[in-house]
């Protein structure tokens, strides 16, 4: 019995063990038979990483649906961590330059500039960046420029002079640096590079380990010297910009709206990136590729510019300006326009805000602001400067009109009221003069011929504070609503002398009363005033985006501005009032100061000189709207050192020929299939 407990207990332990036995025998051939093809691949796995899928950036068109900035795909050389050889960075660097093609570089970002003798200095007005590298390179504050060359060279072993080499390996490697360069943030060797240069860098490959080729958007800008103050620029994120923009998932890598309309509507503009997960095996090699999340290109910002309209108030103002020059050098004779260099041009929709044309003389390129700014910024007349938005000039007697408007609502003085001019004011022993002595005048014929003393007296009666506050109504002293950013100008008056600390005479409120005195306005708050005055008193707020589309035109992100104006305030303007002042600006281009220009014009149009005094020679001013009954525009003209208000008044007639008789031509290129309507 005692047997046969034994052999019994024998057996199930053996059957245990052997059942054991037979469960990993089978484990081990199911995964080496079953699963080895899944297993083998992941053992021959080493990596998955993630990567950013850049968007396509949204372009920019004008109200018709003309590209003014659009993409094109390129090319650019990347460094990669994950795969770049340690210690070898250099002899790649080196091995990378030698293959660019003529014209072609890399990217420069360094803030040191190193002559042929090795001796370092810092650029000027680099303030921040010269900051970042001390920081970066681990120096103190007061490190010179030598400093940090000499730690560079040391750092990356680059020997003791300063070779040709050097200074490209050097110029590379304090970007991967700066850029924070890891093995999820690759480095931007060179940008835009021809095809027969990424065939090279593919054939030598082997030579190259962790240097990639992308294909990349970059932005192309159609309309040339179009508008370029107003559509702006994009360039690459700086080193102060970076620490906010990473966490709104911007890499350094990306670009960026730097001005106008490629800033203002960037979060529009930008897209949304997409994710891509790269899996490669031990070798390098990659196995497989999967999109997780799909870019989505930006949307399409529609611009109320008309192309053709841009054109014409560029070219006019632009051959205006250049002839008075001329005139004024073969004169002979001082402050008679030899120095007239600049101007702008301003084209509003009285009817909802809508610019239909914003120019700035000189103007440039978009395409050579990043090749030719030094240049440009010494430039005579600096077309970098958006003069619609930031130039302020006293408006001189184009300022009259309000001042009309101003003493009819208050009753100071009536279509009737007539004041003689006998060429010199006095008033609380102040003298002042006339540009003619005119005789008795009331507001209409006072407006044709431009005459001071009608409007100093109207002035003097309704005071500074009243003045203003009509000023303010129709937009002159406050923000346009533009949103690019402006200059607020400045309203004469006591609050501004207070910031002078300085007083105020009743002979400031007469000299403010024409125009001038501390009176300053940008052209696009005197096309807000014109505006208002043509259209009866409703201020609207001035806009250069009309509308925002979907990347392919088939949703609408923004509503149409035309449908949806919005409204910043309305003056309750008599409409008899609005009549007289109305009869007075057509007067002024029927027998006045513009009738040569428009005295024989078919289409009745409301206009008004102006001359305003500075250094040089006097500026030339010139608003008007049309048609003189049920208004559609409304121009302001500015011509720097150009003497006489009429002399801009054929630049306005350009433009009236091209809105109510012009054709769209050649330079004005149509879109079909976006929906879009004048």
């Amino acid at each position: 019995m005692e047997n046969t407990m034994k052999i019994s207990r024998y057996i199930i332990i053996i059957l245990l063990v052997a059942g054991v036995c037979f469960y990993y025998i089978m484990t081990l051939m199911n995964l080496q038979i079953e699963e080895n093809a899944q297993y083998e691949a992941k053992a021959k796995t080493t990596n998955v990483r993630t990567i950013t899928i850049a968007p396509a950036r949204g372009e920019i068109v004008d109200r018709y649906g003309s590209p003014l900035a659009e993409n094109r795909m390129g090319y650019s050389i990347i460094l990669d961590k994950n795969y770049l050889v340690t210690g070898s960075e250099n002899k790649i660097l080196t091995t990378l330059a030698n293959m660019l093609n003529e014209g072609e570089t890399w990217v420069n970002n360094m803030p040191l500039i190193i002559d042929d003798a090795g001796k370092a200095t810092f650029p000027a007005d680099s303030e921040s960046k010269i900051k970042k590298m001390k920081e970066k390179l681990k120096l103190q504050a007061y490190a010179t420029a030598q400093d940090c060359l000499d730690e560079m060279m040391e750092k990356w072993k680059l020997g003791n002079i300063v070779t040709a080499e050097a200074k490209l390996c050097m110029t590379a490697r304090y970007g991967m640096l700066a850029s924070d360069f890891s093995a999820s943030n690759p480095y931007t060797f060179a940008e835009d590079v021809s095809i027969e240069t990424v065939q090279k860098v593919k054939e030598n490959a082997v030579l190259l380990p962790g240097v990639n080729v992308n294909v990349v958007p970059y932005r192309e800008y159609l309309s040339g010297d179009i508008a370029p103050h107003l559509i702006g620029n994009v360039g690459p994120i700086f080193a102060e910009e970076y620490a906010d923009l990473k966490t709104k998932g911007y890499g350094m890598n990306d670009k960026l709206g730097k001005s106008g309309i490629e800033k203002e509507m960037e979060s529009y503009l930008r897209g949304t990136s997409g994710k891509r997960e790269i899996t490669r095996d031990s070798k390098g090699n990659i196995i497989d590729t999967i999109d997780t999340q799909a870019a989505i290109a930006g949307n399409t910002i529609v611009l109320t510019l008309d192309t053709g309209l841009q054109k014409v108030a560029q070219e006019s103002l632009g051959k205006t300006v250049r002839q008075i020059a001329r005139d004024g050098k073969a004169s002979g004779v001082k402050k008679n326009g030899e120095d007239a260099n600049a101007g702008a041009a301003v084209v509003i929709d009285v009817r909802n805000g809508e610019v239909l044309a914003a120019a700035s003389y000189p103007y440039y390129r978009l395409e050579d602001y990043n090749k030719e700014y030094d240049t440009l910024v010494k430039t005579d007349g600096n077309p970098l400067f958006n003069r619609v938005l930031y130039g302020t000039y006293a408006p001189g007697s184009t300022f009259k009109p309000a001042m009309a408007i101003s003493g009819l609502q208050e009753g100071e003085i009536s279509s009737d009221s007539l004041i003689t001019c006998n060429r010199v004011y006095v008033k609380d022993n102040f003298r002042l003069k006339c540009l003619g002595a005119h005789g008795s005048l009331n507001v209409t014929s006072a407006l044709a011929y431009s005459c001071n003393i009608f409007f100093y007296e109207t002035g003097y009666r309704l005071g500074i504070a009243r003045m203003n506050d009509y000023c303010r109504q129709l937009g002159l002293g406050v923000p346009s609503g533009i949103g690019l950013g402006e200059s607020k100008g400045t309203l004469a008056g006591r609050e501004q002398r207070l910031k002078q600390h300085k007083a105020w005479y009743i002979a400031d409120t007469l000299t403010a009363a024409i125009g001038q005195n501390d009176n300053r306005f940008t052209p696009m708050q005197m096309a807000s005033y014109i505006m208002t005055m043509a259209n009866g008193g409703k201020r609207y707020s001035a806009t250069l985006v009309k509308t925002i589309k979907s990347y392919g035109f088939d949703k609408t992100i923004v509503p149409d501005t035309a449908s949806q104006p919005t409204l910043l305030n309305t003056m309750n303007l008599n409409e008899a009032n609005i009549a007289i002042v109305r009869q007075g600006m057509l007067e002024v281009t029927r027998e006045g100061t513009a009738r040569e220009v428009f005295g024989s014009y078919p289409i009745d149009i409301a206009g008004k000189t102006g001359t305003s005094m500075g250094a040089g020679s006097d500026t030339a001013l010139f608003i008007a709207y049309a048609p003189l009954k049920n208004p559609q525009i409304a121009l302001v003209i500015v011509g720097e050192h150009c003497l006489h208000g009429s002399s801009m008044a054929p630049v306005a007639k350009d433009i009236f020929d091209k809105y109510f008789f012009g054709t769209r031509t050649e330079g004005d290129p149509v879109l079909t299939g976006t929906g879009l309507m004048p």
